[in-house]
């Protein structure tokens, strides 16, 4: 009976022996198999979001090389907006249009003078794309588009090939900065619409050197704002024009004191590209009719100084002054007609400006300038029979608001005094009253 009941005792503790082990082995292999699936999901998820990361490290280097090349990219402008009033009077007194042909003649304005945006592009260092279009009520002309190559060894020489400004001071020095509303008359003769298009090359010896000398020499077409747009695409004649300057500064620090020195010489000609039937009798620069050959160059060629005196006097001042005298000719060819020497001529011109710009306070400045130009200096007073041979005194007048730093109020008055002269025509008996009042908004960015 005793070994029964062992017997039965010991297969019971079999049997439960056997369902633990069995418990066990289930419950072990139950949580290997959730860790595995957990350690798998997670590294799906990882995968899943290094692919995203992957995808959005694409982009974000896709978007930074477009950032990139977009600081490359330097844009600026303004625009001027103005009020014109023109005083303008016969000299028996009356208004000019109405006793000719009976209308009221116009003696005020809006105007926008200006809208201009530059676009400065460097793709690498040294090189510069420039492209800067203005901006017309009726038209879009181009004033500058050229490379400039910088040399990155030196640090001195560049070249520039396109359209730009001629290397004059006054040229040069930008219509948004400029203490007046327009250049001299002098400048706008002789050197019409600023621009020409050809190759130059600059030598700064500043900068490496520490020698304040900076040299410009340049060819140009040298029809540049004489004709119409489309004849000033290319050149009219197969010459080609030279001009060269040089600007030597002195700088004095402890007194407050710089003065610029300068000279620039202007070599070219007028080639007679077309005559007339009958032929176009010019004259010479003693008045002289001579009737010139298809092919012929007249003489235009140019001498100028120029200084710059900039003082630190109660908040600054400027003195500023050009001279420019020489030959220089022109044809009423519409192909290279310049509207200001309007005329089949060869003449001796001259003419200056000097000018003084005073600070008053930080936000106000003062100008006042005079210039004179003479287009024909082998005559004076009766003996000017057109009034394209007068010379004239020119007085103006200027105030400047800055605003900020982005916008300010121009107010400007001049008046043009001319040579008086019985054979000139009537209006010219005395002085024209030709005065200009401009007040100017300009903003800029």
């Amino acid at each position: 009976m005793k070994k029964i009941l062992f017997t039965g005792l010991l297969f019971v503790s079999c049997l439960i022996n056997a369902q633990e082990v069995t418990n066990d082995t289930v419950k072990s292999n139950s949580v290997d198999t959730l860790k595995t699936d957990e350690l798998t999901r997670l590294k799906e998820s990882v995968d899943d979001h290094s692919m995203k990361l992957a995808g959005y490290e694409e982009r974000f280097s896709a978007l930074e090389t477009v950032v990139n090349e977009l600081s490359k990219i330097k844009v600026s402008g303004y625009i001027q907006a103005q009020y014109e009033m023109y005083d303008s009077w016969a000299s028996d007194g009356s208004q000019h249009g109405i006793p000719v042909t009976g209308s009221a003649y116009e003696d005020n304005s809006f105007y926008i003078r200006r809208a201009r945006i530059k676009f400065t592009y460097k793709p690498i260092d040294g090189v510069n794309f420039v492209l800067q279009p203005n901006f017309e009520v009726h038209q879009v002309t181009l004033k500058d588009a050229f490379v400039q190559l910088n040399d990155r060894w030196l640090n001195t020489f560049s070249l520039w090939v396109g359209q730009f400004n001629r290397p004059t001071y006054e040229i040069e020095y930008s219509s948004a900065s400029r203490e007046f509303a327009e250049r001299t008359l002098m400048t706008r003769t002789l050197y019409p619409t600023e621009r020409d298009q050809g190759v130059k090359l600059e030598a700064d010896f500043a900068t490496k050197f520490e020698i304040p000398l900076k040299l410009q020499f340049a060819v140009l077409n040298g029809n540049f704002g004489e004709g119409a747009l489309a004849n000033q695409a290319k050149d009219v004649d197969n010459g080609k024009d030279l001009m060269a300057r040089a600007v030597y500064s002195f700088k004095f620090p402890s007194k407050g004191l710089g003065i610029d020195f300068g000279a620039h010489t202007y070599l070219g000609n007028t080639t007679v590209i077309a005559q007339t039937s009958p032929v176009t009798v010019f004259s010479d620069v003693n008045n002289n009719s001579f009737t010139p050959n298809v092919g012929d160059k007249l003489k235009k060629e140019l001498f100028g100084t120029e200084m710059q005196l900039y003082y630190d006097f109660l908040g600054g001042l400027s003195l500023k002054g050009e001279y420019i005298r020489g030959t220089y000719s022109g044809t009423t060819n519409t192909a290279q007609v310049n509207t200001l020497f309007n005329a089949n001529k060869v003449r001796n011109v001259e003419g200056y400006y000097l000018s003084l710009v005073k600070n008053v306070g930080k936000v106000n400045e003062v100008s006042l300038r005079y210039d004179v130009f003479d287009p024909n200096t082998k005559l004076s007073g009766d003996g000017v029979k057109t009034k394209d041979d007068l010379k004239y005194y020119n007085w103006t007048f200027a105030w400047q608001y800055y605003f900020n730093d982005y916008i300010k109020v121009m107010a400007s008055y001049t008046l043009p005094v001319n040579e008086k002269s019985l054979n000139a025509g009537a209006d010219y008996i005395k002085d024209k009253h030709d005065n200009i009042f401009t007040l100017r908004l300009q903003a800029r960015f």
